[in-house]
């Protein structure tokens, strides 16, 4: 019992060494490898044993030549035959002594121009006319270069017969002899011979084949088995979430030098770059996923209406502003059609609009949604076409106009409005003008200082009438412009002059400040002229003597000119500054309010805007934005 465990131990251990010794031979690699090597090995010698197989054929054949041709020399011999005397039979006769030769079976001879003389034994199936025509069929040794230079002969194989024919010396002269001979002991020599060869391919093949594995298992297939291991682990390595610990690649320990090392270095990079891809691509999809979440949250959020609609005019996905503000829920609202929320559009009408997006450019309608309760509101929808799981959409950004609307409708009872003051304005200009000539007249009666007192007030408030009224005139009236090219820093330093030497500048100083050169826009002088000098003169009018107003020009990125005019004194009160631009809005005692809104229209009419900005630290600062003209 003490002895028995360690000599299992010791059997159990050395049949793990025999296992991992033969584990490379039991793998389908290992297995064609040795197929294909002891294949090879064997053909090759096959290769080599044919050649040697027919070359030991003509050794034997030649062997059997010789026996023969030495029986028949020697009977020549024994008769002691001269060429004169030489019978044809008697020749014959002394040749048939051959047979005595276990070998030979028979002959025939021939004379030297083809005379068959006769034949003895077994006669050749080799004829005379064979042997002298020079056919490439007369014999495999003449091939392997067996016999001498002048012999011929032909192995019948099936017969087990080899004829050969013997030019007679000392009669080659005058006849032709073909001897039969037996091959069969050819035959059982050269099957010996071809089994013996056999027998030694096999084992050199066999030697060869395990000597090239035993050779293999350490540098090639161990590697390769090791390849394969690795390659099965590293699919699931790849796809392990990230900070996961990398396997031990079992062929990372073989370092080599040539393809296979390539291989294998090749596949760690791979594996690297794989699980970096997968990494990366994992990161992408959570960012993805962060991003849908985002986009969808701001679509949920979003202020505006959001349809998503299929081709048949069914609404596959909303916001929930959209549903908010139709009064249906998502289930609701995914249940219905275009033209269940738009009494628009039918079936016709939306196939003409779905074909009309289809052309990649987007359009904007105005048209009418009905809410859940019925009520019916109006609406401005902009439609584009986008694709989504292959299928195109179209997606629809729907927002109600009813407040925009309304202010249509009170900007055109406005415009109707501003028609009856100007209708108004004519209405009165022509009596008020009248009445500014009977004054005028009373002027120059001579009147009770009392009277003159009034009429002096009366003529003040027909000139301010006056004033007023041509001021309502041209806030009514479109900004129609007088376009041409206009050099901003000329018509300012032009103005300039002209406003210094003004009641309202006296005591204080305009200072002009150009930057950038040439400036030009393109707009009507005159107007123009109108904008500068009211805000100059306004500028002016808010400080006291000995203070300066700044006059600013300078250009702007994407060709745009600054004109600031900027002034001191008291800041503008926060409460009136946003209004300041309105019609009869003002900060002057005896202002009309309709100066800054006029200033403002031309100003807009010249594609340009205009901003007031008033502190007690900055004073007040009007920026007016023109766009310049490039010139050349």
């Amino acid at each position: 019992m003490g002895l028995a465990a360690p000599q299992s131990l010791t059997s159990h251990a050395a049949q793990s060494r025999l296992e991992r010794f033969l584990g490379p031979f039991k793998s389908r690699l290992s297995q064609r490898i040795v197929l294909s090597v002891f294949t090879s090995i064997v053909a090759i010698e096959t290769i080599i044993l044919i050649p040697s197989v027919f070359r030991r054929e003509g050794e034997l054949l030649a062997q059997l030549s010789e026996i023969s041709t030495a029986t028949l020399v020697g009977a020549i011999g024994e008769a002691d035959m001269s060429m004169e005397e030489i019978d044809p039979a008697d020749l014959l006769s002394w040749l048939s002594r051959a047979k005595a030769v276990e070998a030979v079976i028979g002959g025939t001879l021939y004379t030297i121009d083809g005379q068959l003389i006769g034949s003895f034994g077994d006669k050749p199936q080799f004829s005379y006319a064979q042997a002298t025509s020079g056919s490439p069929s007369l014999g495999i040794r003449q091939f392997l270069g067996s016999y001498p230079q002048g012999k011929r002969s032909r192995l019948y194989r099936a017969s087990q017969h080899y004829d050969a024919v013997w030019e007679m010396s000392p009669f080659e002269d005058q006849y032709l002899l073909i001897v039969r001979h037996d091959s069969s002991g050819v035959r059982a020599e050269l099957v010996s011979f071809v089994w013996r060869i056999f027998g030694l391919v096999m084992l050199i093949s066999a030697v060869v084949t395990l000597a090239t594995m035993v050779v293999l298992r350490s540098i090639l297939i161990k590697p390769v088995l090791a390849l394969r291991s690795d390659l099965l682990k590293a699919a699931p390595a790849a796809l392990q979430e990230e900070g996961a610990i990398a396997p031990q690649f079992l062929s990372r320990r073989y370092n080599r030098g040539d393809e296979l090392g390539e291989v294998i270095i090749a596949f760690g990079e791979m594996f690297e770059r794989i699980s970096g891809t997968i990494a990366q691509r994992r990161q992408a999809e959570g960012e993805l996923r962060e991003s849908e979440t985002r986009f969808r949250t701001l679509v949920e959020q979003a202020t505006e209406a959001i349809f998503v609609v299929n081709s048949q005019g069914q609404i596959v996905d909303s916001n929930q502003f959209a549903r908010n503000y139709l009064g249906y829920s998502k289930e609701e609202l995914s249940n219905l059609c275009l033209w269940d929320i738009n009494q628009r559009f039918g079936t016709d009408e939306f196939q003409q609009l779905w074909a009309k997006v289809l052309t990649g450019e987007p359009i904007t309608v105005e048209s009418c949604h009905r809410r859940k309760d019925g009520s019916i509101f109006p609406v401005e929808v902009r439609i584009g076409m986008f694709e989504a799981e292959g299928e195109k959409r179209m997606l629809g950004l729907a927002r109600d106009i009813s407040a925009r609307k309304e202010a249509e409708k009170a900007q055109a009872r406005l415009a109707e409005i501003g028609e009856l003051a100007a209708m108004i304005v004519h209405e009165v200009r022509n009596p008020l003008a009248t009445v500014y000539m009977a004054l005028t007249g009373f002027k120059r009666m001579e009147l009770p200082p009392a009277g003159e007192l009034r009429l002096e007030m009366a003529m003040e408030e027909s000139e301010r009438l006056q004033r007023l009224l041509n001021e309502i005139l041209a806030y009514s009236r479109d900004q129609k412009l007088a376009g041409e090219e206009i050099e901003v820093g000329a018509l300012v330093a032009e103005l300039r002059e002209s406003l210094q030497g003004l009641p309202m500048a006296a005591g204080r100083e305009i200072v002009v400040a150009t930057e950038g050169g040439q400036l030009s826009v393109t707009g009507d002088r005159d107007k123009l002229k109108q904008v500068f000098i009211n805000l100059v003169t306004n500028a002016c009018e808010a400080i006291p003597e000995g203070e300066v107003v700044t006059w600013k020009l300078e250009p702007q990125p994407d060709n745009w000119i600054k004109v600031q005019v900027h002034n001191g004194g008291e800041p503008i009160p926060p409460e009136v500054l946003p209004k300041l631009t309105q019609p009869f809005v003002s900060t002057k005692s005896g202002g009309n309010g309709l100066g800054l809104a006029i200033t403002k229209r031309i100003v807009e009419a010249h594609g340009g805007t205009m901003a007031i900005e008033s502190d007690a630290e900055q004073g007040t600062r009007v920026t007016v934005v023109l766009p310049q003209v490039q010139t050349s």
